[in-house]
């Protein structure tokens, strides 16, 4: 269920830094988690330079949006969000002014994943095929 969505102005990360920064979002929200890896969705959304502005200002920010089940504390989230933050930062090089990252959360029963509805957090995960 995990979907992650990165967003930086072309260049910013190329082929290997998107592989790269995919495995490492991926391996953190697997860990941190405990869901399995093939729940963790990476989407890469690139924009023409010029196209991405800070304060009116023409810059080039990252930005990264997390789609997650509700459920989890205020603790939890803010503590991923500090992981993140650093694996974005390294990643994309960018200064702390230009770096946004946001958690949206939705209810388990409003998401489905391998046909299947998605099971509450403090639930136990659906099997996984063999």
């Amino acid at each position: 269920m995990p979907l992650y969505t990165v967003t930086t102005q072309s260049g910013v990360l190329n082929a290997k830094g998107k592989a790269e920064l995919a495995q490492q979002l991926t391996s953190l929200h697997s860990g941190y988690a405990g869901v399995p890896r093939n729940w963790v969705h990476v989407i890469f959304q690139d924009y023409a330079a010029g196209s991405g502005f800070t304060a009116g200002l023409q810059a080039a920010p990252a930005a990264l949006t997390l789609v997650i089940r509700d459920g989890r504390s205020a603790d939890y989230k803010r503590e991923l969000l500090k992981r993140l933050w650093s694996l974005l930062q390294a990643a994309t090089g960018a200064a702390d002014d230009q770096i946004v990252i946001g958690i949206q959360e939705l209810p388990a029963s409003q998401a489905m994943e391998m046909a299947a509805i998605m099971p509450d957090v403090n639930r136990e995960p659906p099997s996984q095929p063999a």
